[in-house]
């Protein structure tokens, strides 16, 4: 088997949107890794270029290897994905008693927007990228995807 072979992991946590803060981003990609030593969590707005918002980036020391982050919130409820696989995007939305397919499609395209950094300002039927989309299993009322971009087959594991 080739590395290309190999199946990718993304580790998806679910958490009170409160919670959420780059502390406890760090700390996930902590887990994955084995150390928090020389992570941090930074932004750069692909639109307006501001630090406040836009995409989560990893930060680690030199030579370690990548790792990628992507959070969304809906409701009082957080996701966050973290892999080291590429570029990585995550939504949740909240549904209702049942999900339409509309609701199902607009959640993973948001997963892909969010994973190669464009956000809304694109239509994701135009982008033409090796990835992997998987529906999430979420919390009662929710629907949620993540969007890797990579060829590799995937596995999740979530908490």
């Amino acid at each position: 088997m080739t590395p290309d072979d190999a199946r990718g992991l993304v580790h998806v946590t679910w958490v009170a949107a409160a919670e959420l803060d780059d502390t406890l981003l760090e700390r996930l990609v902590g887990d994955v890794t084995g150390t928090t030593d020389g992570v941090r969590v930074v932004r750069a707005c692909r639109t307006c270029g501001s630090d406040r918002h836009g995409q989560p980036r990893v930060v680690r020391e030199p030579g370690a290897a990548h790792v990628f982050v992507s959070l969304a919130r809906s409701r009082g409820r957080a996701v966050v994905a973290v892999t080291d696989v590429g570029d990585v995007g995550v939504d949740v939305e909240e549904a209702g008693p049942a999900a339409p397919n509309d609701l199902v499609d607009w959640v993973r395209a948001e997963s892909l927007v969010k994973a190669t950094g464009h956000g809304l300002t694109i239509d994701p039927a135009s982008l033409d990228v090796d990835r992997r989309t998987l529906d999430l299993p979420a919390p009662d009322g929710c629907v949620a995807a993540v969007t890797v971009l990579t060829g590799r087959p995937l596995d999740v594991t979530t908490r």
